[in-house]
């Protein structure tokens, strides 16, 4: 009775030990890594406005006024004729940031300037690439980085559009690609 109830408890701590024999057996563990890159934030700083100065509307038809994106130059066409006396610019906007990152632009393709009566369409002309959207900022990962945006425009401008002064605004949005 001895060797039965010995052989008994033998039996039951192996079936007990089984699966935990058998689990081991069925691990396995690896370790993985884990990294953050921390980088500036981005600000965007409006520099200079865009001014088309003063311009004569043509006597008759539609004349042109442009403004390059790097020039401070208004040039008329058309009939359209540009006075001097005012300031005149593109504008210009400042990116800073963590140097070296892809940064992504966005600006409407146009915008309108009213006096209250009247209304004229501004076409935007960024200095950037319009396909992707995007500028790289300068300087190196760790450091601090900058860009450069420059926008000129240009409307049209009927005999018949109402003189006086016309103001509009229209917003330009950085973030990190």
């Amino acid at each position: 009775m001895k060797k039965t109830l010995a052989f008994a408890l033998a039996l039951g701590s192996l079936a007990a030990a089984g699966p935990a024999f058998a689990q081991a057996a069925n691990t396995s563990t690896d370790t993985a890594s884990a990294s953050v890159t921390i980088i500036r934030p981005l600000t965007l700083t409006k520099t200079t406005d865009l001014a088309f100065g003063r311009v004569v509307q043509p006597r008759s038809g539609t004349g042109t006024v442009s403004i390059a994106n790097n020039s401070t130059t208004v040039v008329g066409g058309s009939g359209a004729v540009v006075l001097s006396g005012l300031t005149t610019s593109h504008a210009v906007f400042g990116v800073s940031g963590e140097g070296n990152q892809v940064v992504n632009i966005s600006s409407p393709a146009t915008f309108d300037l009213s006096n209250g009566t009247g209304t004229i369409t501004v076409t935007l002309a960024p200095d950037w690439n319009t396909t992707t959207n995007q500028v790289t900022l300068s300087g190196a990962l760790g450091a601090a980085g900058s860009a450069t945006l420059n926008l000129g425009g240009s409307f049209n401008l009927p005999s018949t559009q109402s003189s006086g002064a016309y103001t509009g605004t229209f917003n330009v949005t950085v973030a990190y690609n």
